[in-house]
């Protein structure tokens, strides 16, 4: 039996809860909630899915996301088979900005951030430093525990760079069905990515005509079912060419794409450079740390 989708993450009489998953891998569960979600990749890799906004998932990742926006985690395979993986957690009341903040001129620029979190934040900077805070946290008593969190927001909210991940034109569809069927087409292009992917066949998995199918895709993730397919390769291809010495013409096989020439089309489109170039970029930034 699938969990469900829709999460519920702190009880009526708490404003925030905190949580440290130490060894669990990231479960690729297209869901979503009605709390605020500041959450730190202490370990891992692999993909996530924010809105409509699809990229590679990395240590060190610190994500704002707002009420109600759907999201989704997973680990690549091979990472989840050799490595630990895991996140720090702070879940907020979705009525932080409705009680309090929206009223006080010294919580401006944490009333700003949370509105911005609507789309889901990719924040930049010291993020091991936001870290360490987050886990302090932990030995608070839960007065000093609410203060240190407003304080937190607010060095986020002036300090760090803030990288919008999904589009503005985004509009989530709710609905615990909607999102089971989702969660079936993510994870049957998680298994099946490397592969020719039959749309008639994703169909039938979710219970849907493929037209349906189409529709429904594009109106609870706001991007169609090919695009997706897309972005998901692409991001499997930048891991390659980051982490691995096997040649272009290979990674394209890998991922999916039959031919050299389309794979560098698509490669293009979606990353606004070709793969020899974004490799060479890569290997430039890692010899200037």
């Amino acid at each position: 039996m699938m969990e469900p989708q829709f999460k519920k993450n702190i009880n009526s009489n708490r404003s925030l809860t905190l949580k440290n998953t130490i060894g669990k891998s990231f479960d690729g569960l297209w869901h979503f909630h009605n709390e605020y979600e500041l959450i730190y990749i202490w370990e891992g890799r692999g993909k996530k899915i924010i809105g409509d906004h699809l990229s590679p998932l990395n240590k060190g990742d610190l994500l704002l996301l707002g009420s109600g926006l759907p999201h989704l985690f997973s680990c690549d395979p091979d990472f989840a088979m050799k490595h630990r993986s895991g996140s720090l957690v702070i879940h907020f009341n979705k009525n932080f900005t409705q009680r309090g903040i929206s009223n006080y001129p010294e919580l401006t620029a944490i009333y700003h951030l949370l509105q911005q979190s609507k789309s889901g934040i990719q924040l930049t900077g010291n993020t091991q430093r936001i870290a360490d805070r987050m886990q302090q946290l932990f030995e608070m008593e839960k007065t000093n525990c609410f203060l240190n969190v407003l304080a937190l927001l607010d060095d986020l909210a002036i300090n760090y760079g803030h990288k919008l991940l999904a589009s503005s034109g985004y509009a989530p569809g709710f609905g615990e069905k909607d999102y089971r069927r989702i969660n079936t087409a993510c994870k049957y292009v998680m298994t099946h990515f490397k592969e020719d992917i039959v749309l008639l066949d994703v169909a039938q998995e979710v219970g849907l005509s493929k037209e349906a199918f189409c529709r429904h895709f594009k109106k609870v993730t706001g991007i169609t079912f090919f695009t997706y397919i897309k972005k998901y390769r692409i991001g499997h291809a930048c891991k390659l060419l980051m982490e691995t010495n096997l040649n272009i013409t290979e990674i394209s096989y890998d991922c999916g794409f039959n031919t050299i020439s389309n794979f560098n089309k698509q490669f293009k489109t979606v990353m606004q450079t070709n793969p020899s170039a974004y490799r060479d970029r890569f290997s430039m930034s890692e010899q200037m740390l």
